[in-house]
């Protein structure tokens, strides 16, 4: 120990002073980092164990997200702190100064980054924190999305903290983005169409849709393309690009279907007769339990060129369409039933020609297909 003394007291005050400063700018630095120790053992432990599990988890989640923010904040101080007892040359404070201020941004930004995490882990947690209304399917590319937007900017904000231009950066990226883009302008697109139809949801896989180019049963919904099995079984894989931009109809999103009937009957049919069928079919319909009600509709509408047309429409509560097309079977029996009842006939379609310059008249009639009612 005399030694030691003996070495200290032979050194110049110049270089003593200085071993000084560096002595307590360790010093320093050791009980910034102890306190951080302290502080986290002290508070944020407990904090974490009082929370977990209640209605306040969200405190300990936030602890956990912005630890990294603080250690780099607390890393800062002790930096700040030692520069000042050090006593260091302009240069060096002028780097001092940028490692600073880069570290201050780096703290913000891994804050941020994380945050992201916090408020988005679930649609639903999302939802209730900002009001956003985002599908499960489509959130982790958001916050991918929002997770690359903030390293590049971090990226940016630092390299000019540090005097580079980034114009030149920023240009090279974005020609360097622009010949990306057109080399995968397909995929991009593809995505694109992802995201419209995971966040609009025209149809989900299950369903039975019809577009201008496919009609079938959704089986898969993929980044890139969608895969529907037709009803011959056949399996189409379509790209979301074109498919998001396509006219889709979804039969599965029913909630009834719709009977729409022209009824053509003899002109052999006296007023009564009509009147009392038209009666007896309103009230056919009304009793059948799932016919609505009110949507009921039969009229005779016109006078048509093969018969007298009697309109007849109703919704059906039924969305499948073997369901439907069972319910509509026996509605249409009862109808016939009706008509043979009244003594009618349903009109069909005919022509009659007249020959002229021949040795005597003759008319011939050509009867014709039967025209089929169309069905919505």
């Amino acid at each position: 120990m005399t030694d030691i003394l003996q070495f200290w007291r032979g050194l110049p005050p110049e270089v003593t002073n200085n071993l000084l400063r560096v002595l307590l700018a360790i010093l320093v630095l050791l009980l910034v980092w102890l306190m951080r120790r302290v502080l986290a053992w002290a508070i944020v432990a407990p904090l974490r164990r009082l929370t977990k599990g209640t209605r306040y988890e969200w405190v300990s989640l936030l602890l956990d997200t912005l630890t990294p923010t603080v250690r780099l904040l607390v890393i800062v101080v002790g930096i700040i702190i030692g520069a000042q007892i050090l006593e260091v040359d302009f240069e060096t404070v002028q780097f001092l100064r940028h490692l600073i201020r880069s570290l201050i941004v780096l703290a913000v930004f891994i804050g941020l980054y994380r945050f992201v995490d916090l408020i988005a882990p679930t649609s639903a947690r999302l939802f209730r924190l900002t009001g956003l209304d985002i599908p499960d399917r489509l959130l982790p590319f958001m916050r991918t999305a929002a997770k690359l937007a903030l390293v590049i900017i971090a990226i940016v904000v630092i390299i000019q903290e540090w005097g580079y231009d980034v114009s030149g950066i920023v240009a090279g990226a974005g020609l360097a983005g622009l010949a990306f883009s057109l080399a995968a302008q397909d995929t991009v697109a593809n995505l694109f169409g992802f995201t419209t139809i995971v966040g609009d949801q025209p149809f989900v896989v299950g369903e039975f849709i019809k577009t201008p180019d496919v009609e079938g049963v959704v089986e898969h919904v993929g980044v890139r393309s969608t895969r529907i099995r037709q009803l011959n079984q056949a399996y189409v894989t379509i790209p979301n690009s074109k498919l998001a931009q396509s006219v889709i109809l979804n039969w599965s999103r029913l909630s009834k279907r719709w009977l729409d009937l022209t009824l053509p009957i003899s002109y052999q049919a006296t007023g009564d007769q009509i009147v009392t069928t038209i009666e007896r079919v309103r009230a056919m319909l009304l009793e059948r339990e799932l016919v609505q009600k009110d949507s009921v509709l039969v009229n005779f509408v016109d006078f048509g060129e093969n018969g007298l047309r009697l309109l007849i429409r109703c919704y059906i509560n039924l969305a499948d369409w073997g369901q439907y097309t069972a319910e509509k079977e026996q509605i249409y029996l009862n109808i016939m039933k009706i008509i043979e009842d009244m003594g009618l006939s349903i009109a069909f379609s005919a022509r009659t020609v007249y020959i002229e310059n021949a040795p005597f008249a003759v008319a011939q009639t050509h009867p014709t297909t039967p025209r089929e009612d169309k069905q919505s």
